[in-house]
Formats: structure tokens, C-alpha cells, sequence
């Protein structure tokens, strides 16, 4: 039986799969490809792009490319656009929050290009699931196109959809994500794309109420015409499961334990609700052992580690082997924050050159109170930046400080996007502040280098009630002395691939992050000699952590 889909009765569909959701909210699931992708368009790593791709994207020699793609392995600043290191995409449509798309391996084929008519893949899915809706992330280059999607279900029926638009990648709407930039395969030139360009489009595909029920297995994909090239990058789910999920899963995190409560499912599960602890965050499937159950609706967790990012994952157990989906909640220990609630922080004008030592006369300032027995281990921000007036995003300038101890951030950070709007910042493991104890006070100086004079709002300013600092604590060493007279020796320094450190038998962890404090290892009960050989050639911190809490940090160069 083949159950075809039509224009118009789109808007039945759309009121049928709303009804479906007051009775089943939303379980966004990025679905793994097995196979059917035919080209490999994303640069990354070192080397030309033409090395990590065997195809361009547009027909006319262009390509995506990774953030960490680098043309040699002696450049060291980061690309501040680009996919995801992780390709991991966040949909940026507001009425899909939550919905997340994962790319394939950058360094294999990651894309079904189909550039002529009547050209022709099937995408096999990894895991077969049931869902309401199928949401396709995809663009087209050189021209916007047009795909048959065929829908393929167990049971050898299938859903069909007819001229299904993909836009062009320079310009359409309702993108996932924006201004990633592209490459050019015959010279390595990168185009930033202004900051809004290339994109990627998440595209819905609504599943009929009678083939809910039904497990899909895959998806055929056709081209229609010529003119541009089509190209299919992942696919993400609004799962079905009639065994419904908690809800609005809250976590208070203490030094070493944690509260998780939640809302309890529509259809209250016979078999309580599992859940899965990790540190890696790799999410858990069906078949996944929990790592407990609890009847109730709170679940207490001690013995964790002091300052440890967590995943946590809760699912309805219904009995009789089914199963709900599993939810996600990510929470770290150790950690204090405060937000700034005085108003909207002004920019002061700069139209020169903005750096970390720049005068700001007009600053955010806010406190942290560090309790007894603990001090600082790392710090994060966040904050928003809204335009005002003829202001742009691509204006904005700002950097966090400590006052208390006087380090500021090595890197003045900037706004993308020649245009107004609202630009997010996020910015973790800052190397400011480490060590303090008590009351710390921190300092978000914001520059504008267009419009005016001085401090003001008409411009672009920081937003009421988005600047946040957080920082991780750890335990105040309160009776180091023994191993404060430890001499530690790292050799050879420079090293190449293995650096070897003495005495690492006082070392609980060991830290390497680079100068600009990016972490890159953490090594837990590490052994004298370390493996560094993924490291990109430079200066790195080598932090060493003592078993009573103490930190020595060594520097070491990779050549």
C-alpha cells in the first residue's frame, strides 16, 4: 500500500500532528545514518581543502568546511566561523527549540549530492524509528531545487512527498543554521558569508496518522530537473512512543551530589523511570543499560566528583518492555553563579583598534561569593549584545576581567553579521580569577566601533539580565606544604610526541590546555609519561593537580 502526500491537504496534517501533541509533547531525536551518503563536501583538519573533500558542494568548486580546519599546522588562530568541530547543529527555528541535527564523520562521505535530474539516494537509517515528523537538514548550491522524498516503512509500504523545495544556500529561509562560510576548493580562499551565509534549511516532513504506529527504515531521496545541486546532510525526528516522557527535568547541583526532579508522564509508567549517568555524553539507545531506577519522581546522586560536567537521561519505564525515549539534562558540579540585573549595560566607542588593555569607562560589574573551604577552578560568561539604532552586530566588541586579582581575558571577542539583531556569547574555561577565594568581582567591559561618542545605548549594548558568570569550584588545599616541596621535572622540552613528567605519583589530574586556556586533555591518575601526539605544534599549560586539592602548572612547547 502506498499512502501519497499532497499540497493540499498540508493543512490537515498540520492540525492532525498538533492534536498529536497535546496528547505527546515533542521528543526531538537526531537520527544516525547508516549509509547512502556519496560525497564528502566539508573540509577539515590541516591540510587543503581538496585534500579532506572529494567533491564541491555548488558545482562551481565550493565547499563547507569544518571550525577546525586549518591550511597548515603551524596556524593557531581558530576559525570564528564554520561547522561545529563535533557537527553538532542546534536548530536556530524558535518553534523547534530543542531540535538537533548531528552530521557525519567530516573526514568520510557526509552529504547525498545529487546534481542532475532524476539523480537518486537512499538514506538508510541506523536505528529505525517511529516518528510524526521527519525534519530534513539540506541545501542547494548555485540554485535553489526541488527532490521527490520517499519514505520507506518496515512493513514495504511507504509516504510520499512531491516537490519538496530546497532552497539556495545563499539567502532562503527557515535555516537551521547561518553564516557558516565556505571555501574554495581550487585555492583554499574562505568567504565568511557576511556573517548570515551559507545556510542550511530544516525542512518537515509530516508523517500520516496512519503510519504512526509504523517503524521507518529509511529514506529515498530524487532530484527534479537541473539547475542547482541538492544536497542532504542529516535527519532528526519528533519521535512516537506511547509510552510517554517526564517533563521539565530540573537539576540542583551540589559539590558532589546532585537533585534531579521532573514532571511525571501523562500515562503514569508501571515500571517507574530509568536513568543514565555519564561523563561523555554520549547518548544512551533503547538497548542501553540504565543506571538505576526510581519508582517516584526525584532522584538524589552522590559520590560525584567535584567539578565534573555531567549527562543525565530519564525515560518512563511502562513494563512489559516498553520503553520511553530518553531525556537529556547536562549539569556540572561545583558550580556557583551570578547574573547582572542593574540594566542595560552601555558601549563605550572605540573605532580604532579595541584590546585587552583598552579603557572602558562605563563597565558591568558584578560578584561572586566564593564559600569557605573552596576557591575557583575555572570561569565561564555568557551574555547578549542587542543593536539599537543604526548599530550592527559586526560592531560590537567586549572582554570579561577580574578585578580581584587584575587578569584579564587574552582575546577581545566580536560580534558577525553586518546588519542589527541580537548576537549571543558563550564562553567557558576562561583562565581569570583561578585561585581566588571569597568575594571576586568581575568586569564586562563593551565597546561599539561605530556611532557616537563614549558610553551609551543608542548603538549596541549588552542586555538587562543576560550577562552571567559562572565558575567552577574546587577544595581550598589546607595543609600543602609536603607537597609544595615536590620538584616536578617535565623532559624532553620541547618534546615532539611524549612529554614525561617526574614525581607524577602526587598527581591526581593532569590538565593541558593552550595559552589562550582552551582545555585539550584531562588525564585522570596519569602515568610519567604522557601521550600528546594529537596536539597541534605550540606553547601549552600543563596543569597538575595534587591529591589534596594543589595545582602546579608547567609550560611546555610542542615542536
Amino acid at each position: 500500500m502506498i499512502n501519497h502526500y499532497s499540497a493540499k491537504n498540508f493543512y490537515f496534517f498540520i492540525f492532525l500532528l498538533i492534536c498529536n501533541n497535546l496528547l505527546y509533547s515533542q521528543n526531538y531525536e537526531p537520527i544516525p545514518i547508516q549509509s547512502g551518503f556519496n560525497a564528502d563536501v566539508i573540509a577539515n583538519g590541516v591540510g587543503s581543502a581538496a585534500s579532506s573533500t572529494n567533491s564541491d558542494l555548488d558545482g562551481v568548486n565550493y565547499a563547507f568546511f569544518s571550525r577546525n580546519f586549518q591550511l597548515s599546522s603551524s596556524s593557531t588562530t581558530p576559525l570564528p566561523y564554520g561547522l561545529p568541530e563535533d557537527g553538532s547543529i542546534s536548530t536556530a527555528i524558535n518553534t523547534t527549540a530543542g531540535l538537533e541535527f548531528q552530521l557525519a564523520n567530516y573526514s568520510v562521505n557526509n552529504s547525498l549530492r545529487l546534481p542532475n535530474a532524476n539523480d537518486s539516494g537512499t538514506l538508510t537509517f541506523g536505528t529505525p524509528i517511529k516518528a510524526s515528523v521527519l525534519y530534513m537538514l539540506a541545501t542547494s548550491g548555485s540554485a535553489s531545487t526541488t527532490v521527490d522524498i520517499t519514505v520507506n516503512f518496515s512493513d514495504a509500504t511507504t509516504q510520499n512527498f512531491s516537490g519538496v523545495g530546497i532552497s539556495d544556500w545563499y539567502g532562503g529561509p527557515d535555516y537551521a543554521i547561518q553564516g557558516i562560510g565556505r571555501i574554495n576548493r581550487s585555492n583554499n580562499n574562505l568567504e565568511s558569508g557576511s556573517g548570515t551565509d551559507p545556510r542550511l534549511y530544516q525542512i518537515p516532513l509530516i508523517i500520516n496518522p496512519a503510519n504512526l504506529s509504523k517503524i521507518i527504515n529509511s529514506v529515498t531521496i530524487t532530484k527534479n530537473g537541473t539547475g542547482g545541486v541538492s544536497n542532504i546532510f542529516a535527519f532528526s525526528g519528533d519521535l512516537y512512543n506511547s509510552c510517554t516522557e517526564p517533563t521539565n527535568i530540573s537539576v540542583t547541583a551540589g559539590m558532589n551530589s546532585a537533585t534531579i526532579s521532573w514532571t511525571a508522564s501523562s500515562i503514569n509508567p508501571e515500571g517507574g523511570y530509568d536513568y543514565y549517568v555519564s561523563t561523555s555524553g554520549i547518548r544512551p539507545v533503547a538497548t542501553t543499560p540504565p543506571t538505576g531506577n526510581v519508582a517516584g519522581t526525584v532522584l538524589t546522586l552522590n559520590s560525584l566528583t567535584e567539578g565534573e560536567n555531567y549527562y543525565l537521561w530519564i525515560r518512563s519505564n511502562c513494563g512489559s518492555g516498553s520503553l520511553g525515549f530518553w531525556k537529556k539534562q547536562q549539569f556540572t558540579t561545583s558550580q556557583i553563579y551570578s547574573v547582572y540585573n542593574n540594566g542595560d549595560i552601555s558601549t563605550m566607542f572605540n573605532n580604532i583598534t579595541v584590546t585587552p588593555s583598552s579603557n572602558n569607562t562605563c563597565p558591568g560589574t558584578l560578584s561572586i561569593v566564593v564559600p569557605p573551604g573552596y576557591k575557583i577552578k575555572n570561569t565561564s560568561v555568557s551574555y547578549s549584545m542587542s543593536t539599537t539604532g543604526n548599530g550592527w552586530m559586526a560592531e560590537q566588541r567586549s572582554i570579561l576581567a577580574c578585578l580581584t586579582d587584575g587578569t584579564i581575558e587574552n582575546n577581545v571577542t566580536s560580534g558577525l553579521g553586518s546588519y542589527s539583531g541580537t548576537f549571543n556569547y558563550n564562553r567557558t574555561n576562561i583562565n581569570i580569577g583561578i585561585g581566588l577565594t571569597g568575594t571576586v568581582n568581575y568586569e564586562l567591559r563593551a565597546f561599539r566601533t561605530y556611532g557616537g561618542s563614549d558610553c551609551n545605548t543608542a548603538y549596541n549594548k549588552v542586555d538587562n539580565n543576560t550577562w552571567k558568570v559562572t565558575v567552577t569550584l574546587e577544595p581550598v588545599n589546607l595543609a600543602s606544604e609536603d607537597f609544595n616541596k615536590v620538584e616536578f621535572k617535565t623532559y624532553p622540552n620541547p618534546f615532539t610526541n611524549v612529554l614525561t613528567i617526574s614525581s607524577v605519583e602526587n598527581v591526581a589530574e593532569i590538565f593541558v590546555s593552550d595559552v589562550l586556556g582552551r582545555m585539550h586533555k584531562k588525564i585522570r591518575n596519569p602515568s610519567t609519561s604522557l601521550d600528546l601526539h594529537d596536539l597541534k605544534k605550540g606553547l601549552y599549560l600543563i596543569t597538575l593537580k595534587m591529591f589534596d586539592g594543589s595545582h602546579k602548572t608547567i609550560k611546555a612547547l610542542k615542536q
